[in-house]
């Protein structure tokens, strides 16, 4: 199971976007869903790393978050508010939205087990490219390897959105959002020209984030697989 716990990043000088957020989040599918904790902090319980993914890019998209992802177990039966559930997943989400607010891209990706309790994954000697130390297949990585790969392709994303302006950041979710969606069809529902979102699309970096949101899927399903199977 998946915590998701989200912290405003400058609350107190900047206005509540908890409402943005959660509306932003609606669409995710999660099994305890996306609510305000307390003050700036939203929390959720997903089952689905697909959902993970997508919740941390409709996240960089809205505002500016630190990000903290749990993965562990969640106490049953399953409440209906995340202030009334408990459990290792939700211990792990509140020690990585603490350390993000000091990490890169300001997310941090957990597990109820510590990571520092499995095997490294090999390093490369002076004289092996640096391409030695990964591992030959996904299969054969450590369930350490596969939380810092997902921890690392969910930075790629939300670091490839905050360069870009808020409202730019919104062609590219209308785009992930709706594939078909033709430029023109963007450029309306903002009310700009198809050259501004044109200006946006065209270097591909809605391509370079979707890909990035698909590993990061990839990889927390198998870190939570191998974890259960742990």
């Amino acid at each position: 199971m998946f915590v998701m716990t989200i912290d405003q990043q400058g609350s107190r000088i900047s206005a509540d976007a908890v409402p943005g957020v959660l509306a932003a989040l609606e669409p995710v599918a999660a099994v305890v869903g996306f609510a305000r904790t307390i003050g700036d902090e939203v929390q959720g319980v997903l089952a689905d790393p697909v959902a993970v993914a997508e919740a941390v890019r409709r996240v960089a998209v809205d505002s500016d978050w630190h990000i903290g992802i749990g993965i562990g177990e969640v106490e049953r039966p399953l409440p209906e508010t995340t202030v009334e559930a408990r459990g290792e997943a939700f211990y792990a989400a509140r020690q990585a939205v603490e350390a993000a607010k000091s990490a890169p891209a300001h997310l941090v990706v957990r597990t109820g087990t510590e990571r520092s309790s499995a095997p490294e994954p090999a390093s490369a000697s002076a004289s092996e490219p640096a391409s030695a130390a990964l591992p030959a297949s996904a299969s054969a990585a450590t369930p350490a390897a596969h939380l810092d790969f997902a921890e690392a392709a969910l930075r790629l994303l939300v670091s490839s959105l905050g360069e870009l302006r808020v409202q730019s950041r919104g062609y590219i979710g209308f785009r992930l959002d709706d594939p078909e969606a033709t430029q023109t069809e963007i450029a309306e529902s903002f009310g700009v020209s198809q050259q501004a979102v044109s200006r946006v699309l065209a270097p591909g970096t809605a391509e370079i984030i979707a890909g990035a949101q698909g590993l990061a899927a990839h990889h927390l399903g198998l870190a939570e697989g191998a974890r259960n199977v742990d």
